[in-house]
């Protein structure tokens, strides 16, 4: 064999070998636009995993995500019911919830969230609440509620009209919901 052939065997072979060393991506992972590798799962995506297209099972739900804007801040919670923590008022970007310093707060029983959503019937909410003022000032609100396949199923709401934007329930929602976050919430020792 001479060398020429010799190389290009090698040469071959270790591209052979590259590939199938190369990690598969997981069940949770994708290729976004850039081809950047993002985990569904992760809070940080969590905008850019994809819509349930059936009607999924309350008791699957391990997170909820859950914002509120006037005119320019933000409050609201990102929680993992799945694993316990929240993140309280986190800062939301256009993938989803923008890393901080914080680290998020661990929760006590997470199961009242999934009866909070179950007596609240928000599966049922309209997926969009707008009125003719659907611009950027004024109120908006987003709550996604990610299943166990990864899927997501989105609500929301924006405009000055509030009893356009938002479902009947809406306020007695938000606020047993801030009220489990700060009753869960475990006491640091």
């Amino acid at each position: 064999m001479n060398r020429r052939t010799f190389f290009l065997v090698m040469l071959a072979a270790m591209l052979l070998v590259a590939c199938q060393n190369k990690n598969p991506i997981s069940h949770s992972e994708f290729e976004d636009e850039t081809g950047s590798v993002i985990d569904i799962y992760d809070f940080s995506f969590i905008k850019h995993a994809p819509e349930s297209k059936k009607k999924q099972d309350i008791k699957d739900v391990i997170k909820l995500y859950f914002i509120e804007n006037d005119s320019s801040l933000d409050t609201g919670f990102a929680i993992d019911i799945e694993n316990n923590f929240v993140y309280i008022d986190p800062r939301v970007g256009s993938h989803g919830v923008r890393r901080t310093n914080d680290d998020p707060d661990e929760l006590q029983d997470t199961q009242k969230f999934i009866d909070l959503l179950k007596e609240y019937d928000v599966q049922n909410w309209r997926k969009r609440y707008s009125d003719t003022n659907d611009d950027e000032d004024g109120y908006g609100w987003k709550l996604i509620l990610q299943y166990t396949d990864g899927s997501t199923e989105q609500h929301s709401g924006s405009g000055t009209d509030m009893k356009k934007i938002t479902p009947n329930n809406f306020y007695p929602f938000t606020k047993d919901l801030a009220e489990i976050v700060e009753k869960e919430l475990v006491e640091d020792k």
